[in-house]
C-alpha cells in the first residue's frame, strides 16, 4: 500500500521574558498569550467544561434518538451517527480553540504534495481519500483531538473510527457516545482483541454498491490506529527499550516501538476496500 508522511508540531516558544525575542519568534497567526487574573481563570474554566458537558449529553441523546433508524433502514441510522460525530468533532475543536488555541505546522514528503493546502487565514485544507487507515505516534493523552481536527479540515471528521484502550468505553457519556460511533475498544490482549477486531473490520468493509466503472463502492472511512500502544512516558520508554533490545532494534529517541500486530491485521482484514495508508509522526514542543 502506498505510505504518507505527514509531521505536525504545536506551538512556538512562548515562555521567553524577552519582548523583542517574543516578537521575532511568534509565528504569524499565533495570537498574543492571554493575561487573565485567577478569578476569571476559574470562571472561563468552569464555563468551557460546562458547555462540553452540555454538548456531550446533547449529542447522546441525539445518538439514542437515532436508535429506531437502526431497525428502519441501517443506512439511515449510520448517517445519522455520523452526523452527530460531525458535531463532536466540531466541539472538540472548538475546545481546543477556546481553551487551549495552538499553532500547527504540517509537513510532507512528495507523496502528499498538493494534498494539504494553506487557506487565505491560515488555516488548513486537505485532499486526502475518503477512505484510509491513519497511524501516529502517541505523544500525549490528547493526539487524538489534533488528528480529528485533521479529520474536519478534509470534512470527513463525520467518518473517523478510532482503535483505543476498553477502559475508555466506560467515561460517563463520552463512553456511550464512542460506543455508539463504532469505535473499536480493545482490551491489550490479543486472543481477546482478534475476533472483536476482525467483527469491527467486516463491518467497515461491506460493499454499498458499484461505480460506473465497476468498482466496487465503500463507505468514508477514517482508520486511526496508535500503533505503539500507549503514549510516552518515562516508564513506556523504558519498556519499549527493553522491547527493542530484546528484538534487536536500536532505541528510538523521542519515539515508543510500535507493536505491528494489531496494524497487519487491519490491513489484511481491509484489503480490497482501502488503498492508502498514512504515517503522521506528532511532535510537540516540551515533551521528550
Amino acid at each position: 500500500m502506498p505510505r504518507a508522511r505527514h509531521r505536525k508540531m504545536a506551538s512556538l516558544p512562548r515562555n521567553s521574558t524577552r519582548p523583542e525575542l517574543m516578537k521575532s519568534s511568534r509565528h504569524m497567526y499565533e495570537r498574543e498569550p492571554a493575561n487573565y487574573g485567577i478569578l476569571v481563570q476559574l470562571v472561563r474554566s468552569f464555563l468551557i467544561v460546562a458547555w462540553f458537558c452540555c454538548c456531550c449529553t446533547c449529542i447522546v441523546v441525539a445518538q439514542v434518538v437515532g436508535l429506531p433508524l437502526y431497525v428502519i433502514k441501517k443506512e439511515y441510522f449510520n448517517t445519522w451517527i455520523a452526523l452527530t460525530k460531525e458535531s463532536f468533532g466540531l466541539a472538540i475543536t472548538a475546545l481546543t480553540e477556546w481553551s487551549a488555541p495552538t499553532p500547527v505546522r504540517i509537513s510532507g514528503d512528495r507523496s502528499v504534495l498538493g494534498q494539504v493546502t494553506l487557506t487565505s487565514n491560515g488555516g488548513i485544507k486537505t485532499n486526502f481519500p475518503e477512505r484510509l487507515v491513519l497511524i501516529a505516534n502517541h505523544q500525549v493523552y490528547t493526539d487524538w483531538l489534533y488528528l480529528w481536527w485533521v479529520t474536519y479540515t478534509n470534512k470527513m471528521h463525520g467518518h473517523i473510527y478510532i482503535i483505543l484502550k476498553e477502559s475508555l468505553k466506560y467515561i460517563p457519556l463520552v463512553g456511550q457516545g464512542m460506543t455508539l460511533y463504532g469505535f473499536i475498544f480493545m482490551a491489550r490482549k490479543w486472543m481477546a482483541d482478534k475476533p472483536r477486531l476482525q467483527h469491527r473490520l467486516s463491518k467497515l468493509s461491506i460493499k454499498r454498491g458499484q461505480s460506473a466503472s465497476g468498482n466496487p463502492l465503500f463507505d468514508p472511512m477514517w482508520l486511526l490506529i496508535f500503533p505503539e500502544g500507549t503514549n510516552l512516558s518515562l516508564h513506556t520508554k523504558q519498556v519499549s527499550d527493553a522491547y527493542g533490545e530484546k528484538k534487536g532494534i536500536p532505541p528510538l529517541k523521542h519515539e515508543l516501538h510500535p507493536r505491528s500486530t494489531g496494524l497487519y491485521f487491519c490491513l489484511q482484514q481491509l484489503r480490497g476496500s482501502v488503498q492508502y495508508v498514512y504515517d503522521c509522526t506528532m511532535a510537540y514542543e516540551g515533551p521528550p
